[in-house]
């Protein structure tokens, strides 16, 4: 059974082009029993995605992928009621942080103290936990990865397997 965990709808610009209805609507008729949407470093297409999953029978999975402050991301789900509260508190502490509010940013210190009710994957196209060649990305990698499990406990790292299709 494939579930897609790392969705992004329009409402993260250059990265997604359907509109969360679509895209529950698309998952429902390839008969996907459930869809994580993860919009850039908020929840923006997340109540639409959910009211439409209602109709179509779709389990939806809010998340969202985050902006660390080293420029990498990390994309987080929501598995309790506790996790969606912490994931919104993130998102807020990111936009309100900064500067510039059109460039939010996390440090992982707030991971760690909000770290309950969710799940974290390891990766994005541009990440902390790269699948990479060279000796300092993998040593930088594997830290990384070491520290998700230690916060998120082995439960709730999931490592992201991803097929980028780009040139390199």
């Amino acid at each position: 059974m494939y579930i897609e965990l790392h969705c992004h709808s329009a409402f993260s610009f250059l990265d997604g082009a359907s509109l969360p209805e679509q895209l529950a609507l698309t998952a429902s008729q390839l008969g996907y029993p459930a869809l994580a949407l993860t919009d850039h470093n908020g929840l923006y297409g997340s109540m639409a995605f959910a009211q439409k999953r209602n109709s179509s029978g779709l389990q939806a999975i809010t998340g969202a992928e985050l902006t660390l402050l080293d420029g990498s991301h990390v994309t987080l789900l929501a598995e309790t009621p506790e996790g969606y509260a912490n994931l919104c508190r993130l998102i807020t502490e990111a936009h309100l942080g900064r500067a510039d509010r059109r460039d939010p940013r996390l440090d992982f210190a707030s991971l760690e103290a909000r770290h309950a009710g969710l799940i974290v994957l390891s990766g994005a196209a541009t990440v902390s936990c790269p699948a990479c060649c060279g000796a300092t990305v993998r040593a930088a990698a594997r830290r990384f990865a070491e520290r998700c499990r230690a916060v998120f406990g082995k439960e709730n790292f999931v490592v992201e397997l991803q097929r980028q299709l780009r040139k390199g």
